[in-house]
């Protein structure tokens, strides 16, 4: 017995995919419009090119220019700054050295004071007891004391006077009085010239405003503290 039919129950086959569905029929070139066509030519293309070119190389030389100028006025505000320290800085050090000289000339002038009187005692004490000779005439009995070198001097100053009115001043020489320096006596009073005691008041007037340097402590001081 042949059987030519199928013996499939359905005909169609469910498990195979679906097929996609087709496109529909193209319809190009018959509704859509043309492109419009470019409104310039190579030789414009090419030239606003050189143009972008040439502004943005100029755009960077002002960008490069003002940061070269803003290091520039910093390097300038730096360099104003440090003039201003080193000039401040130079006063600084010049009133320290003129400070320092008036210290040194100061305690060298004080330090040589004593030393005077061997050059211009006989000068200073003529001048003083001409300046006191007025009181000291007027005392019962005055007595000059000076060192052996100013003798003379008080001598001569005496000489200038009647011999009666200085017959009560005697001179009497004193080897511990410096030259230059005296003392004078009379029954209620004296008159001193003490160097070394002017030296030690101009001191204390000098070193307060600082002009003088601060005494050295003795060596019994330094070992007590």
């Amino acid at each position: 017995m042949n059987f030519h039919g199928s013996l499939l129950l359905f005909a169609d086959d469910f498990d195979a995919a679906e097929a996609a569905p087709l496109p529909p029929p193209s319809t190009a070139g018959e509704d859509e419009p043309a492109l419009p066509q470019p409104s310039y030519d190579q030789a414009a293309l090419e030239a606003a090119c050189a143009l972008a070119r040439a502004e943005g190389h100029a755009q960077g030389l002002a960008d490069a220019a003002a940061a070269d100028a803003a290091r520039v006025a910093e390097t300038l505000a730096s360099i104003g700054v440090y003039l201003s320290e080193a000039a401040a800085q130079a006063a600084r050090a010049t009133e320290e050295a003129a400070v320092m000289f008036a210290r040194l000339l100061l305690s060298s002038m004080l330090a040589g004071y004593p030393r005077l009187g061997e050059r211009h005692g006989a000068e200073e004490l003529r001048a003083l007891l001409r300046h006191a000779m007025s009181g000291l005439l007027q005392e019962p009995h005055v007595t000059f004391h000076v060192h052996p070198s100013m003798v003379d001097a008080v001598t001569g100053e005496l000489a200038a006077i009647p011999a009666k009115e200085r017959a009560h001043m005697t001179i009497e020489p004193w080897d511990a009085i410096p030259p230059g320096d005296t003392r004078v006596t009379w029954p209620n009073g004296a008159l001193v010239r003490d160097t070394v005691a002017v030296a030690s008041a101009i001191a204390d007037i000098l070193r307060p405003l600082g002009l003088l340097p601060e005494p050295e402590p003795d060596c019994a001081d330094a070992v007590s503290r």
